[in-house]
């Protein structure tokens, strides 16, 4: 097959709709993230408050995800992703409309997460059903690159928007943006009937039914698939948890900015974020040819050295230091994702998997963000994520050797 060939049957018109869709919604939801601290002060609310109630949205995304598959099987992927998106939009009106400033922000904040909990996992699930089975990891990169884009530009945008422009005027904006992805989603995706998130209903029936007959002869071995498979994923769960402290990290900076006394903080979290993306979009690229494990502990060394900097210097040099986290971040992100497509048995299992230490760590965010600027100081919630990222290295190395000799 020809390289020309072969890039055409990657940038599939389903490809590449899924894109537009994502970016859209994704850069609504991280133009609500970013400023949830920033509307709760608006609102006559405490930082420690803000935080919470951005940890009530990730909690809404986490609640989400793991059903979001069954919402795919029910709806079809249109439908579920015109649903997930619709649920960001009632968010956004909910926020407009309720007057007492915590309840509004805090319906906001559940119906734009659980929109957006389903929303990511249906999405990412759908890459590898949108292109050629031999260019998936190409694919794969392209969709993750956008996305990281979309938040790269979505946060800082959002926040640089709610201190510039009405409260009203800032949602609906983020309503258009919502509205802006519901074309390809119409117009490119299929619909009820493709089977985009799990195997086909021939295989699917095909492997019950060999399950049916396996166990019928054997129940032992289903129990040891069953305790082997709770296995892979304790390991998963073990070897992704650097990911998870470096999306911790990501949502704090995200959220609360590189430090309490920084000027112009829109600026090093753009900085941040456009280096993440350079980030996932290099490791993406070298992961199929290098040790997806190595790529995850080099992330989590950069991030490490980045938080530290981050501590010791100010001014101009913060901005290297932005670069170094964001680098070690998107490494982190390119590597795990790797890891999980290649551990876990479908596409849906694989994105939920991820996204849930992704967004559990944005949860995390908001409080120990919340918590830790008021009472530790920056400097100390940034060095205790240093340390967080080395205890969670050398856990996932542990799980890794043991499992390797398996």
């Amino acid at each position: 097959m020809s390289s020309e060939h072969s890039d055409r049957t990657t940038f599939t018109p389903a490809l590449l709709g899924l894109v537009w869709t994502a970016m859209f919604g994704f850069s609504a939801f991280f133009f609500s993230y970013s400023t949830m601290v920033s509307l709760a002060a608006l609102g006559g609310l405490s930082t420690v408050t803000g935080g919470s109630v951005l940890t009530t949205m990730m909690i809404g995304v986490i609640v989400a995800q793991p059903v979001a598959p069954w919402i795919g099987r029910l709806f079809g992927l249109r439908g579920a992703l015109l649903f997930a998106l619709g649920l960001q939009l009632l968010g956004q009106i909910l926020g407009l409309t309720v007057a007492p400033a915590l309840l509004a922000l805090v319906l906001a904040g559940l119906s734009g997460g659980v929109g957006f909990g389903l929303f990511v996992v249906l999405a990412n699930a759908a890459v590898p059903a949108t292109t050629s089975p031999g260019r998936i990891g190409k694919a794969l990169g392209i969709f993750g690159g956008i996305t990281s884009l979309a938040s790269a530009v979505g946060a800082p945008l959002g926040l640089w928007l709610v201190g510039t422009v009405p409260v009203w005027t800032f949602r609906t904006i983020v309503c258009v943006c919502i509205l802006i992805a519901v074309p390809t989603t119409l117009k490119f995706l299929p619909g009820k009937n493709s089977a985009t998130l799990n195997r086909s209903k021939g295989e699917s029936e095909k492997a019950d039914s060999d399950v049916s007959v396996r166990s019928g002869r054997n129940g032992q071995h289903v129990s040891r698939r069953k305790a082997r498979s709770l296995g892979e994923v304790l390991s998963l769960i073990i070897m992704l948890s650097p990911f998870l402290i470096g999306m911790v990290v990501f949502g704090l900076i995200v959220g609360f900015g590189p430090g309490s006394d920084v000027a112009g903080a829109a600026i090093f979290i753009a900085v941040m974020q456009v280096s993440a993306v350079v980030g996932r979009f290099a490791a993406g690229a070298i992961a199929d040819q290098v040790s997806p494990f190595g790529l995850n502990i080099l992330g989590l060394v950069l991030a490490t050295i980045g938080l530290v900097i981050t501590v010791v210097v100010d001014g101009g040099l913060l901005v290297v230091a932005m670069m170094i986290i964001g680098l070690g971040l998107g490494t982190l992100q390119s590597a795990s994702l790797v890891m999980a497509f290649s551990t876990v048995s479908t596409p849906a299992k694989a994105s939920v998997a991820w996204n849930m230490n992704f967004d559990i760590g944005l949860a995390i965010a908001g409080v120990l963000g919340g918590l830790g600027f008021t009472y530790l100081g920056d400097s100390a919630t940034f060095l205790f994520c240093a340390l967080l990222l080395l205890i969670t290295g050398v856990l996932s190395w542990i799980a890794r050797t043991i499992s390797a000799p398996r």
